[in-house]
């Protein structure tokens, strides 16, 4: 039996056939014809069915295809699990495509370094195309390489030989691709004992930059020493009291914030100090919250442990005694046959403090020169590295993560304190510059100055957002309240475009535990929201109540969508309490929200029978809204409901009439109409009877 095409339908084929060779499946393979329509997930199963499923070209083949399914962990695997290829091609392709995987994952250095070694099986020009193809990547190329530098410079084990040789290769190819003022000047910077030319040398900062007086005097180190041996040994009125006496303001201010924040945990309530007086990166230390690590606990800050009521009990009563009496209480102490080695540790590092404390550097120094120092709390790190100038390298701890943690609070404590480590490479602490030379400073003077970067990228944030800025600013800064808010930013920006999974891995390279409260309603707000979009109500309601627990202002869009939450849950006295703490910031609402909330507490009051209430919502939004037209015809159509109900039939009408008028849908006026046509049957029909306003009472 023969089957024929409908004319039109056949006309139909022939025309596409012809239009797009893609229907011509004697022209193309099954394969090229699953790629010309992006089906990926068969086309990978095309490849793995292939019989020479493990040559090279079907290897990258199908790593392409997981990378085209937004599959980066797959391809990688891939990737992983195959030997380097003979070819030098295919092999630069395989190490391309392991980069590309790696950024998919969000682990950018790695693919700066796949890329780099893809690189060297390349051609110049190949190496031109790959690199420019690739979005964005000279703009992380640059804040790879810094961050590698960082990590190198807070590095003094054996494996800082091998950092050194990887940056070396990574700016190689940055001066090869891009050949601009950074890497020129990073690699004379990196490698100072090669010739280079003068020109590439950071130049000397101009205007007050340099003082001929410091801005922190000896005596003012001295006193600075004072405060974090005091703050070491928890004696914080000790601490308020030798930074009172600081000469210069600035100086006193942001050593009188440390000491606030070191006991409370808070930051200092404003920053004029360091704007006016253009202190860019005192500013930035505050306003970037390098801190914030130890927002929750500073516990590393402080000697001994805080919750052992005994070590407590010790620690008070030594502090009540005279110095002389309590330095001979601990040697007592020392000379017992029956203590640790730790607790002898704990007992020297007392003594240090003490002696710090009290100015007596002679004693210091004896104890100094025998304690493992990277035991100490930081605060007494840097009141050592500020007495006795010891290079950071003896101080750090041994772990090469907790060394690039610490790393950047020794050095930038020590710029503060009046000791720059790295004069060379970093602009002086307390450098005076208007904020108008902030990019040059941290662009062109100097480009490796982690501070001066954050107070560059946090100032063009602050003036206008982005993406970009925010990915700079999560990626560099990681372990600042900066980079905090740049993962929030970018958080926030995909889930409001429904990029669920996106938004979710944004959150997770957050520990909220950590954050000071206004972060956290941030992290919490959007974290609501994700669980909304995503359908879990559940989940979103006990992270709201966690909202609700901070106390914090929270955004009144979420207070909405909880409120209609609530009522979609038939909880309508706890969405009759979001609704109400939006109403008493209606100013700072638009009119039509200021309406929308008006229609629900009308629907709330509705569905609890209070209809009064709801009336009395509905006819207000009417009246005082008649612009915002949806909600002002829906709560009129509302109300007449209610008329209606009542016996109330000229009323409910003409409320009706109105929708009927100004309704811009077709169903609105349609439902309208219908009403008032039911009304009227209500009614019957009317004696037009001119009537007396007097009334009779027999």
């Amino acid at each position: 039996m023969k089957y024929s095409l409908h004319p039109i339908i056949l006309t139909f084929a022939l025309v596409v056939g012809t239009a797009c060779p893609a229907f011509a499946g004697q022209q193309q393979t099954f394969k090229q014809w699953l790629e010309h329509y992006s089906a990926w997930d068969r086309l990978e199963h095309e490849y793995s069915q292939e019989a020479q499923a493990e040559t090279p070209d079907a290897i990258l083949k199908r790593a392409q295809v997981y990378l085209n399914l937004n599959s980066p962990q797959k391809a990688l695997e891939i990737i992983e699990m195959t030997p380097a290829f003979s070819d030098p091609k295919l092999e630069a392709e395989r190490l391309w495509l392991g980069g590309i995987a790696h950024r998919g994952l969000g682990n950018l250095s790695q693919a700066v370094l796949w890329f780099t070694q893809a690189s060297q099986n390349m051609t110049k020009s190949v190496m031109d195309e790959r690199f420019d193809s690739e979005p964005d990547l000279q703009q992380i190329w640059h804040d790879v390489w810094l961050k590698m530098y960082w990590s190198y410079s807070a590095n003094y084990t054996l494996s800082k030989d091998s950092q050194k040789e990887a940056l070396n290769m990574v700016l190689m190819v940055g001066k090869k691709v891009w050949n601009d003022d950074f890497w020129n000047r990073a690699a004379v910077l990196l490698n100072p004992n090669t010739s280079v030319n003068p020109e590439n040398e950071p130049s000397e900062l101009t205007g007050d930059s340099h003082r001929s007086t410091p801005l922190v005097s000896a005596t003012d180190t001295d006193l600075i020493i004072q405060t974090m041996a005091s703050i070491s040994l928890e004696q914080f009125d000790e601490a308020y009291s030798s930074v009172s006496q600081l000469t210069n303001e600035p100086v006193r201010i942001f050593w009188s914030s440390l000491a606030v924040f070191m006991e409370r945990g808070s930051l200092p309530p404003n920053l004029h100090i360091f704007e006016k007086g253009n202190y860019l990166k005192a500013h930035a230390f505050w306003a970037g919250n390098v801190l914030a690590p130890y927002s929750k606990s500073r516990g590393k800050w402080f000697l001994g442990n805080q919750d052992s009521g005994p070590w407590t009990q010790f620690r008070n009563n030594l502090l009540k005694m005279d110095f002389e009496e309590a330095m001979a209480a601990i040697d007592t102490e020392l000379r017992s046959m029956l203590i640790s080695e730790q607790t002898a540790a704990l007992l020297n590092s007392f003594k240090l403090a003490l002696a710090l404390s009290n100015g007596n550097k002679k004693s210091a120094s004896t104890i100094w020169n025998k304690i493992d120092k990277s035991k100490l709390p930081i605060s007494l790190q840097v009141a050592g590295v500020l007495t006795f100038k010891d290079n950071l390298n003896n101080i750090l701890p041994h772990n090469p993560a907790e060394s690039y943690a610490l790393y950047p609070i020794l050095s930038l404590l020590s710029g503060a304190g009046g000791m720059d480590i790295h004069e060379r490479t970093e602009a002086p602490f307390w450098t005076e510059a208007p904020l108008e030379r902030l990019e040059s400073l941290s662009e062109i003077q100097y480009p490796l100055d982690k501070l001066l970067l954050l107070a560059h990228l946090r100032h063009t944030f602050d003036v206008a957002p982005t993406v970009k800025l925010a990915k700079r600013a999560a990626f560099l800064f990681s372990d600042s309240s900066f980079g905090i808010q740049g993962l929030l930013y970018l958080a926030d920006d995909v889930v409001k475009d429904k990029n669920l999974q996106l938004g979710a891995y944004y959150l997770n390279k957050i520990d909220e535990t950590t954050l000071p409260s206004n972060l956290r309603m941030a992290w919490l707000d959007i974290k609501t929201r994700l669980e909304l979009d995503s359908g879990r109500q559940a989940t979103a309601l006990t992270t709201y109540k966690e909202m609700v627990k901070t106390g914090e202002t929270i955004p009144v869009m979420t207070r909405l969508r909880m409120a209609l939450l609530f009522q979609q849950r038939r909880e309508y006295e706890a969405a009759r309490e979001e609704l109400l703490s939006m109403w008493q910031s209606k100013n700072q609402m638009t009119t039509t929200l200021q309406a929308e909330t008006l229609f629900w507490l009308g629907e709330g009051e509705y569905a609890l029978k209070n209809t009064d209430k709801a009336l009395d919502y509905y006819l207000k939004l009417a009246w005082k809204y008649p612009q915002e037209n949806i909600w002002a015809l829906t709560a009129m159509y509302r109300a007449s409901l209610i008329y209606e109900k009542r016996g109330k039939y000229e009323t409910a009408k003409k409320l009706l009439g109105t929708v009927v008028k100004n309704a811009s849908r077709k169903e609105q006026r349609e439902a309208a109409t219908a009403r008032i046509t039911a009304i009227d049957k209500k009614m019957g029909k009317q004696e037009h009877v001119q009537q007396s306003t007097l009334e009779y009472p027999f």
